[in-house]
């Protein structure tokens, strides 16, 4: 079996706390994430509009618990209006309970990441889910 490495891509990042925008700032601009383009939202709203305005975003790391629109809202929008279904969203929060984790992924997550998380935790999930979405050889 080949490990997959993480290569850079488009992400969006949708979380309310400045803290965790500051570590995905690191996170994707060194080792095999660098030169990725990452947009930044401080709510579901605005990540929704930034999916909509940006469909080559290639994976969304969207916070649970925000103001204004939170993470089962956004998904929740985004399947009503069917925008960018392709695109893997993955819940990031603090939430832990098994219960937590099959409401994110019967709203549409493709996959949870538990806060606290190491920069190897976002590599390895974002490796997974482009060897997941590559075109078959």
């Amino acid at each position: 079996m080949t490990v997959s490495t993480a290569r850079p891509g488009t992400f969006l990042v949708v979380d309310d706390s400045a803290l965790h925008h500051q570590m995905y700032r690191l996170i994707f601009s060194k080792g095999p994430l660098a030169g990725s383009t990452v947009h930044h939202a401080m709510n579901g709203r605005e990540g929704y509009a930034l999916l909509a305005a940006h469909p080559e975003i290639t994976v969304v790391l969207l916070d649970l618990n925000m103001p204004e629109m939170n993470g089962l809202e956004f998904l929740a929008r985004r399947n009503a209006e069917k925008l960018h279904l392709h695109v893997p969203v993955v819940l990031v929060t603090t939430e832990s309970t098994p219960e937590d984790e099959t409401r994110g992924r019967a709203a549409g997550a493709w996959d949870y990441l538990r806060k606290p998380f190491q920069p190897s935790d976002v590599e390895r999930l974002v490796a997974r889910l482009q060897a997941e979405r590559a075109p078959a050889a």
